[in-house]
């Protein structure tokens, strides 16, 4: 913690963004936490400050004490899909579901199965061209709340459904893979 002890004196003029990649850098879960709760503290109002050291919370494993801090701030915005991440990655983390929590608009959740398959279908349909993985997952991004995989997860699930889907890159790494729908034979 001897950082955040000199990095106090200065925390006022350091953007943010500059201590969240010292921590991170370093992996310093609990000193992300400490860095980012002060800021929560000083700035009650500032509901990204809150959904920072909310993260941060989850980041350090205390799953109940993101859920008790969240519960009241999502309540009140809960309009613009505020925190519905943080309360979902805290759950998950405390090995339980989304139906375990109290929404008041129950959040769009994409996990791999054939419904994203049907939705990887959709969003490839009229495509002449291979795009990349990382754009379909953004695209993915779009259609839900919350989605319970990763790039590289998805990349794995869809390679193992070569028969819809044609590729081009090394379908080892997400990242260079491309793709498209495959002609349908007639």
């Amino acid at each position: 913690m001897k950082f955040v002890d000199e990095f106090e004196d200065e925390i006022d003029s350091t953007e943010d963004w500059e201590g969240d990649a010292y921590f991170y850098e370093k992996e310093d879960w609990a000193g992300l936490l400490n860095f980012r709760k002060e800021k929560a503290t000083k700035e009650p109002s500032d509901l990204y400050a809150q959904l920072r050291y909310a993260e941060a919370l989850n980041l350090n494993k205390k799953f109940c004490e993101a859920i008790e801090f969240l519960t009241p701030l999502y309540k009140e915005n809960h309009g613009s899909g505020f925190a519905v991440h943080e309360i979902l990655d805290a759950l998950y983390g405390l090995n339980k579901n989304e139906d375990d929590f109290i929404w008041q608009k129950k959040p769009r959740i994409l996990k791999l199965d054939n419904n994203i398959l049907e939705l990887c279908v959709k969003l490839l349909t009229g495509k002449r061209k291979h795009v990349s993985l990382m754009q379909l997952f953004c695209d993915l991004l779009v259609e839900a709340d919350y989605l319970k995989f990763d790039e590289n997860e998805l990349s794995k699930f869809l390679v193992k459904n070569e028969k819809l889907f044609d590729f081009i890159g090394d379908k080892k790494y997400y990242f260079n893979i491309e793709i498209k729908l495959k002609k349908q034979k007639k």
